[in-house]
């Protein structure tokens, strides 16, 4: 399969949300639907650091993934770094690399247009299947995550 990575357009919402949903099922959270238009809105706005990519099958022209990332400053790096938020890939069509072509565009985006330093980005400590393909792409780390509901 051949895929080309691309910016989110308008006429992807509809797929977006199909796999956005897949996503937080899978992470067993529920989110609001105002947040996730809120999100989606982010995303096609030039003013905002929110970025999403989508995956799409260059056979069908099918979106068969995205990727999410946002750049912020950072103490320790002048030229500040990026988060990978969110990456997901249809099922179907998973080990065939394309979470991988999701992970280099970020890398290509944030350092050619976004000049950052480096790239980071958490999963859960069941989602070995991610963890395979993680390992390849970067670097595990001994941080421990925290963190409050507020």
């Amino acid at each position: 399969m051949t895929v080309t990575v691309r910016a989110v357009k308008k006429e992807d919402e509809e797929k977006w949300r199909h796999y956005w949903d897949l996503y937080n099922q899978f992470y067993e959270r529920t989110i609001p639907e105002e947040t996730t238009a809120i999100t989606w809105s982010r995303f096609l706005d030039d003013k905002v650091d929110l970025f999403c990519a989508v995956a799409e099958d260059d056979a069908s022209n099918e979106v068969i993934g995205f990727v999410t990332w946002f750049p912020h400053l950072s103490t320790s790096k002048p030229k500040g770094v990026v988060y990978l938020n969110d990456l997901f890939v249809d099922p179907d069509v998973r080990s065939a690399g394309t979470g991988g072509k999701l992970i280099e565009h970020v890398y290509e985006h944030s350092k050619s247009e976004l000049d950052t330093a480096s790239v980071y980005w958490h999963t859960q400590h069941f989602n070995h299947r991610a963890q395979l393909l993680y390992v390849k792409k970067g670097t595990k780390t001994d941080f421990v995550q925290y963190s409050k509901n507020l």
